[in-house]
């Protein structure tokens, strides 16, 4: 307990510095300027009421997404894929208003709601696909449908980033080495032997990844980068030095409609923001949920 009292005293003095350069003028400045060149993503599964079974977190309806596109086209945001944003952060352009729409898992509805809302905006979006599930219908935990090949590849072909949730969606981190290189590299093959193209990009189960994982996706030159769990936004060091720990955000419906993303948007923007400044992300967000608990 005392250790993480010590931690969170350590962000509070943090935050204290960083009220500091609000109080200089210095910080707006600063933050802006470092939105210019950081492209957050925002994360979805299924856009969908909620099924019997369900996690509710898991599931967005159709009509609340709907909304979260309204408000990026108002505020004048470009929807990119995966390979677009590390391209645009790579050439050192002004990235501002630029944001990653992805979701994970290959829910059939992705195709036939999500799909739709995204061509109508203008948008384009990236789906992560368990190589196992395609074209199955799961009883396990409430049913679940998901996309067939013909569907993804529809999908593909006017736009859309597809890409590798591993295999079988089992947790990466917890397997041994020998089981690895059929969750990392049979989704390249698969995808490849039925749709015609390759895939450059993976999406880690729950977002966990260690060493071995890693190492496990550089034997196979056609992955290009990995989606991890860790909130803030991606900048060209980090497309650089880590483009297997891409960052992005959930987003749920709190009952705010299109406010649920617009702050999911700016937790991306401050998470990285102290991320570029030294502050460890896992510490804020660990101070954060003490301070609610105490609160609460």
């Amino acid at each position: 307990m005392f250790k993480l009292c010590y931690r969170i005293l350590k962000v509070f003095l943090v935050v204290a510095a960083v009220g500091a350069m609000a109080w200089q003028g210095r910080f707006r400045e600063d933050f802006e300027q470092y939105k210019m060149h950081a492209i957050p993503a925002l994360m979805y599964h299924s856009i969908s009421t909620v099924p019997a079974g369900w996690p509710a977190d898991l599931c967005i309806t159709p009509e609340i997404f709907e909304e979260h596109l309204k408000y990026l086209k108002k505020q004048g945001y470009n929807v990119v894929t995966a390979p677009q944003a590390m391209v645009l952060l790579k050439s050192r352009q002004n990235v501002m208003n630029t944001v990653m729409i992805t979701f994970d898992d290959g829910y059939e509805n992705n195709y036939t709601k999500a799909f739709p809302l995204l061509k109508k905006y203008g948008f384009r979006g990236n789906f992560y696909v368990v190589g196992k599930d395609v074209g199955q219908v799961s009883s396990q935990d409430g049913v679940k449908t998901y996309m067939n090949f013909s569907q993804i590849k529809e999908m593909y072909q006017q736009g859309m980033e597809i890409g590798s949730h591993s295999m079988s969606h089992d947790p990466l981190t917890a397997m041994k080495p020998n089981f690895l290189p059929w969750e990392i590299y049979q989704p390249l093959n698969l995808f490849y032997e039925k749709m015609g193209f390759w895939i450059s990009g993976i999406a880690f189960p729950n977002g966990a990844f260690n060493e071995a994982v890693i190492a496990e996706i550089r034997k196979y030159i056609k992955y290009e980068y990995g989606f991890s769990g860790q909130a803030g936004c991606n900048t060209l060091q980090i497309v650089t030095d880590t483009p297997f720990a891409l960052r992005r955000a959930g987003v749920y419906d709190r009952g705010g409609g299109a406010t649920d993303v617009e702050k999911v948007l700016q937790k991306c923007y401050v998470y990285g923001y102290l991320e570029s400044k030294g502050v460890p992300v896992g510490l804020v967000d660990k101070g954060r949920r003490f301070i609610e608990s105490v609160v609460r």
